[in-house]
């Protein structure tokens, strides 16, 4: 794990030797022997942890010189700071908390908790950032030879099982398919997946449609030619033809604006583009993956959404299921997290308490497999004991969503409205919807009788 640390001691032999501890785990260390050159460094360089000693030349017990150092600098850096001396107290700890400082340790100290200390909280920060924003500028297309190793957890249900079954099926074909789905729910890990299972010997390309501006659109999926505008100083290879004999993903579709939507169209219909700047016509030859969790059907009836487009799109579309109705993949996937995260943080595997495990079987997860990574990521960082309990888990609510949806319906209300969920994701195939369910095929031909659901 990378990270900067300012060491901010008046003591040098204190500073060597916290030096010597972090720069042994990899971390950048900055020095300072005064709050005046600790101010200095903060403004220099982009630190990630302070670790600010409290009492320096004019008062040495009661921590004062440190507290108005924090109450300064704290909210105004970015950095987290850790407040550390040689007379600890309980109230000079509750006072530092309340300055800005995020954690506190006593002089002398455990090397192994230090450095656990501020893996912590760079971690924490790691999380944070990813839970910002994409900018728009960043870039959208990655190449994924292979699938995460989680991919293998995706199948562990009844639910999963049956859709898995359908895209073996699909994937060998070179029909587009659309997965639609709440956020979170794996469409991205589905759709490599989808490409590994294929004959198709080219790259898998994803891109991000949401976080391309509408300016850039041709320039990023059809590439330009140097000169083609002001700040073209070279050739650019668009994500058509990065994709080309492979497979390009096109994640968050629903959010293509009305112009965007009619150039994609051009390409599909055509299996033609030309680069910015170019005359040249090329020809696509991928196959085009696309997801969204957005309501198509609703934004085609408003004209937000072009119908000749989502039917290109949708050759095969597949609804992927919230984590919320794959309870039996919940504990191995977060397992799995736990797994994956110690190791990216050199922290030790530590169990779900039985507790955790119970509170996390009925919450609802309204950011399904993505919010139990994150989810997963901060308990990590956050256990101190052998165990991870409940507490760490921050659950927001153990309400499912199920039960707040079912309150208003009767149980014939709910068990026609599970039926119809099952056909249509499985395209009426009655074998498939069954084994959905979880019933056998005679079971849900009686239940289709008894509630006059027709199939195709």
């Amino acid at each position: 794990m990378q990270g900067s640390i300012l060491i901010v001691e008046d003591k040098a032999d204190i500073r060597l030797s916290l030096q010597f501890l972090l720069k042994n785990h990899g971390f950048t260390i900055f020095q300072s022997s005064s709050l005046d050159c600790a101010a200095k460094q903060l403004n220099a360089h982009d630190i990630d942890i302070v670790l600010l000693d409290m009492n320096y030349e004019f008062d040495t017990t009661s921590g004062d010189e440190g507290l108005a150092f924090l109450s300064q600098y704290a909210s105004q850096s970015s950095a987290t700071f850790i407040a550390m001396t040689a007379w600890s107290s309980v109230e000079l700890a509750v006072e530092a908390m309340q300055r800005g400082a995020t954690d506190f340790f006593a002089k002398p100290w455990d090397n192994h908790a230090v450095v656990m200390m501020v893996k912590k909280h760079l971690g924490l920060k790691q999380i944070a950032a990813k839970q910002q924003p994409a900018s728009p500028q960043q870039t959208t297309a990655k190449i994924a030879p292979n699938a995460e190793p989680a991919d293998a957890l995706l199948w562990l249900s009844p639910t999963m099982q049956a859709l898995k079954s359908q895209l073996d099926r699909i994937a060998k074909t070179k029909a587009n398919i659309m997965l639609r789905g709440e956020n979170g729910t794996g469409k991205s890990q589905i759709a490599s997946y989808i490409h590994q299972q294929s004959n198709i010997t080219g790259n898998f390309v994803s891109t991000n449609m949401a976080a391309i501006p509408e300016s850039l659109f041709e320039s990023e999926m059809f590439g330009h030619v140097k000169g083609a505008f002001t700040d073209a100083k070279q050739d650019r290879q668009g994500r058509f033809s990065m994709a080309e004999q492979g497979t390009l993903f096109l994640d968050e579709v629903g959010t293509l604006t009305e112009p965007q939507q009619a150039k994609l169209l051009r390409v599909l219909e055509t299996g033609e583009y030309e680069a910015v700047g170019s005359s040249k016509t090329q020809h696509a030859s991928c196959r085009i993956i696309s997801a969204t969790n957005a309501d198509l059907e609703s934004q085609q009836q408003v004209s937000q959404f072009r119908s000749d487009l989502y039917f290109r799109l949708n050759t095969m579309e597949f609804e992927i299921p919230p984590l919320r109705l794959r309870r039996t993949e919940i504990i191995p996937l977060a397992d799995f997290f736990i797994q994956k995260h110690a190791t990216a943080y050199e922290l030790d595997v530590k169990p779900l308490s039985h507790a955790a495990q119970a509170r996390l079987q009925s919450y609802a997860f309204p950011g399904n497999i993505r919010e139990l990574s994150h989810m997963m990521e901060r308990a990590i960082l956050l256990c101190d004991g052998t165990e991870i309990e409940e507490s760490a888990l921050s659950l927001k609510s153990v309400a499912t969503t199920e039960q707040s949806e079912s309150k208003m319906m009767t149980l014939d209300q709910a068990e026609q409205k599970l039926i119809k969920m099952a056909l249509c994701q499985c395209h009426d195939n009655v074998e498939d919807a069954a084994v959905l369910l979880g019933i056998s095929k005679s079971a849900l031909y009686r239940r289709l009788d008894k509630f006059d659901i027709k199939t195709r």
